[in-house]
């Protein structure tokens, strides 16, 4: 199972979830990509068990929610236009 986090700037009420939505996940796995950050299409559930991989909520600050979340991570999004790579 791999595992993220990410940061939320509003309520965690307030988070859209089971709705496709763009964000930026870093990659907690272990190896050599661990902390990597990566935009992402993703599904997101305060339900732990709802999606396979784990997500790890963090407030504006960079506070630990503490209980973890699932998301199921829809597609990768290049950002960086083809002429700059």
């Amino acid at each position: 199972m791999a595992e993220y986090d990410t940061f939320f700037l509003i309520d965690l009420d307030e988070v859209p979830q089971d709705v496709e939505q763009e964000m930026v996940v870093r990659d907690l796995t272990p190896g050599r990509a661990k902390y990597c950050c990566r935009c992402v299409r993703a599904l997101v559930s305060s339900d732990p068990d709802r999606y396979p991989e784990r997500l790890w909520p963090r407030l504006g600050r960079g506070q630990w929610v503490g209980e973890p979340w699932s998301v199921k991570i829809v597609e990768h999004v290049d950002k960086i236009p083809p002429e700059w790579r």
